[in-house]
C-alpha cells in the first residue's frame, strides 16, 4: 500500500470487495427485518422508519462525505510519498468527526420528542429515535477509520466491518425488539392505550443499529492498532519534509466533503419530505388514524424500499471505489482512460441493476409471501410496479460518483435541488388528488431518481464530451433480462407444482434466471475476454466458459 505503483488494483475488483459484502449486509438486513416486522407489526416498522429518516439526515452530516474525503487525500499524498501529511488528514479528520458527532448526536438524542411529534407528526417514533443519538457519534468515527483504510488501497477492513456490524445488529434488533414490544404491551393494559407496544418494539430495532455500529468500531480500531507498525515504517521513510497545518487539512476536508454531503443530504432527505407530507395530508385531508398511516409507510419503507435496494447496493459499493480512482486519473489528464472506466463503470451496473429489477417484479407475489406475514395487494404492486426504481437509483448512484470524481462536485448538488422540487410537486398533486395515495409516493420516488440520472447525463456529456453506449449497456441487457424473466416466471410455477415449496421454487428458478442470463449476455456479446479481466476470478470464469466455446 502507499506508493502509486502498488495503486494499481482495479475499482471494479475494489468495488466487487464493497459489492460481495454490501450485498451480505442487504441480506441480512432483510433476514432480520422478517422476524423484526412480524413481532412488532407494519405499525411498529412504522415508528422504526419514521425514526430512521431524520436519523438518516444527520448522519449524513457527520458521517458521510467525510470518509470519501479522507480517502481521497489520503491516497493523493500516499501517492507522492507523503506518508506524515497522509496521516496527518487522519487525525485532523478523526477531530473533525469527533465533534460533528456529537453535536449531531445531541441533536437527535435531545430533540428526539420535537422532531417526532412535530415534524413528523408521529410522536410515538420518539423512543426509536432517542436511542439512534448516541449511535451517530458512534458511526462518525467508525467512518474516517473507514475512509482512511480505503484511502491507503484496501476496502477489505470496510468491508468485514460492516459484516460484523450487521451481524450484530440482526441479533440484538430482534432480541430487543421482541423484549420491548412485550413491556410495551403492558405498559398499554396499564395505561389502555394500544400503540406503545410498537413503538418500544421499534425502538429496540435501533438498539441493534447501536450496538451494530459499536462493533464494527471496536473491530476497526482493533484493524487499525494492527496496522500501526507498517504506517511507523512509512512515515519514516517519508523525506518530503513539509507538514501540512491541522487547519489547512481541516479545511481541505470540509471543502471537498461538502458537496458529497449536501448531495446526500437532499439526495436522502427527499424520503424525510415524503413521510412528512404523506403523514400530514393522510391525517388531515383523508382524517386517516396515526396507526394506520404508520402502517401503510411502514409497507413503503420496510417491504418496498427494503427489497429495491439490495440490488442498489452493487451501484452504491462500486461508486465508492470510483472517487478516489477517478481523481487520479482526472488530475493526471489521463481522459481517455478516465472515459473507458466511466464506461465499464455504467455498463457493469446495468448489467447487474437491469435483471435484478425484472426478476424482482416476476417474483415479487412469492418473494413478499415467503419473507413477510400479512403481505397485501398494496405490499405485491409497490414491488411488481416499482423495480424501475432498481435501475433508475442505481444509475443515479454511479452517475453521482462519476462527476464527484471527474471534479464537478457541485452538480450532484444542484440536479438533487432540482429533482427534489419536482418529486415534491409530483408528490404533492399524486398523494393530494388520489385516495390510492401510496402509488403517487411509488410514482414521486421513482421520479427523484429519473431526473437525477438525466441531469447528469447532460452534465457528464458536457464536461468530457461523453456519451454513454447504449445497445450493450441498455438494450442487449434488457432484453436478456426480458427473456430471463420470462424464463424465471415459468420455472417458478413449473416448480412449484413439482415441489409444492415456494422456497425451493424460488431458489431454483432464480438459480435458473442468473445461468440463462449470463448466457444471454455471451450470445448476445454484451461480455468480451477484457471485461472478465478486470472482475476477481475473471480469467479463471473465462477459460471455462471457452472451454464450452461459449465465447
Amino acid at each position: 500500500m502507499g506508493k502509486r505503483s502498488k495503486r494499481k488494483s482495479n475499482f471494479i475488483v475494489q468495488g466487487t470487495i464493497l459489492a460481495a459484502a454490501g450485498l451480505i449486509v442487504r441480506i441480512i438486513g432483510l433476514i432480520y427485518r422478517i422476524p423484526m416486522t412480524n413481532i412488532i407489526g407494519d405499525e411498529g416498522m412504522g415508528y422504526y422508519s419514521f425514526a430512521f429518516e431524520p436519523y438518516s439526515v444527520m448522519l449524513l452530516l457527520s458521517y458521510h462525505g467525510l470518509p470519501t474525503a479522507v480517502s481521497k487525500l489520503t491516497a493523493e499524498r500516499n501517492g507522492e510519498g507523503r506518508f506524515r501529511n497522509s496521516f496527518r488528514v487522519f487525525q485532523a479528520a478523526m477531530l473533525l468527526a469527533i465533534l460533528i458527532g456529537a453535536v449531531t448526536g445531541a441533536i437527535i438524542y435531545f430533540g428526539a420528542g420535537y422532531i417526532a411529534g412535530g415534524l413528523n407528526n408521529q410522536p410515538m417514533s420518539a423512543y426509536a429515535l432517542k436511542v439512534l443519538g448516541p449511535t451517530i457519534f458512534v458511526l462518525a468515527i467508525m467512518g474516517i477509520l473507514r475512509g482512511y483504510f480505503q484511502g491507503m488501497g484496501t476496502m477489505v477492513p470496510t468491508a468485514v466491518s460492516q459484516i460484523f456490524e450487521a451481524i450484530a445488529n440482526a441479533i440484538i434488533s430482534v432480541v430487543a425488539a421482541s423484549y420491548l414490544f412485550l413491556e410495551g404491551k403492558k405498559y398499554d393494559l396499564v395505561v389502555n392505550t394500544s400503540s406503545h407496544a410498537a413503538a418500544y418494539g421499534a425502538a429496540g430495532g435501533t438498539m441493534g443499529t447501536f450496538i451494530g455500529a459499536l462493533v464494527g468500531l471496536l473491530f476497526l480500531i482493533f484493524v487499525y492498532f494492527m496496522f500501526k507498525p507498517m504506517l511507523s515504517r512509512q512515515m519514516k521513510k517519508d523525506r518530503t519534509g513539509r507538514k501540512e497545518g491541522y487547519g489547512r487539512l481541516v479545511n481541505l476536508l470540509v471543502m471537498t466533503s461538502a458537496p458529497i454531503i449536501l448531495s446526500s443530504v437532499i439526495f436522502n432527505v427527499s424520503t424525510t419530505m415524503d413521510g412528512a407530507l404523506f403523514s400530514s395530508i393522510m391525517q388531515g385531508k383523508y382524517k386517516m388514524a396515526e396507526d394506520a398511516v404508520a402502517s401503510l409507510w411502514g409497507i413503503f419503507t420496510n417491504k418496498y424500499k427494503i427489497m429495491i435496494m439490495v440490488p442498489v447496493a452493487i451501484a452504491t459499493a462500486l461508486a465508492t471505489s470510483i472517487v478516489p480512482d477517478f481523481s487520479e486519473d482526472m488530475a493526471a489528464g489521463n481522459k481517455g482512460r478516465l472515459v473507458s472506466k466511466i464506461h465499464h463503470a455504467i455498463r457493469f451496473t446495468m448489467m447487474i441493476a437491469i435483471p435484478s429489477a425484472i426478476g424482482l417484479s416476476v417474483l415479487a407475489k412469492p418473494v413478499l409471501t415467503m419473507l413477510f406475514h400479512n403481505v397485501s395487494d398494496v405490499d405485491i404492486n409497490l414491488l411488481r410496479f416499482g423495480t424501475i426504481a432498481v435501475v433508475v437509483y442505481s444509475l443515479s448512484t454511479i452517475s453521482n460518483a462519476v462527476l464527484q470524481g471527474i471534479d464537478q462536485m457541485k452538480k450532484p448538488v444542484i440536479h438533487a435541488g432540482i429533482a427534489l422540487v419536482a418529486h415534491l410537486l409530483i408528490l404533492g398533486i399524486m398523494v393530494g388528488i388520489f385516495p390510492t395515495s401510496i402509488y403517487g409516493v411509488l410514482v414521486s420516488y421513482i421520479a427523484f431518481a429519473v431526473i437525477i440520472c438525466v441531469l447528469n447525463a447532460i452534465s457528464i456529456q458536457a464536461t468530457l464530451t461523453y456519451r454513454q453506449e447504449y445497445i450493450r449497456t441498455f438494450l442487449l441487457p434488457t432484453i436478456a433480462s426480458v427473456l430471463m424473466g420470462v424464463a424465471v416466471y415459468g420455472a417458478y410455477y413449473g416448480l412449484y407444482l413439482v415441489t409444492k415449496s415456494n422456497l425451493w421454487a424460488i431458489l431454483l428458478s432464480i438459480l435458473a434466471g442468473v445461468l440463462l442470463y449470463f448466457i444471454l449476455l455471451l450470445v448476445f456479446r454484451c461480455l468480451n475476454e477484457e471485461d472478465f479481466y478486470s472482475i476477481p476470478m475473471g480469467r479463471k470464469l473465462l477459460a471455462i466458459i471457452k472451454l464450452f466455446h461459449l465465447m
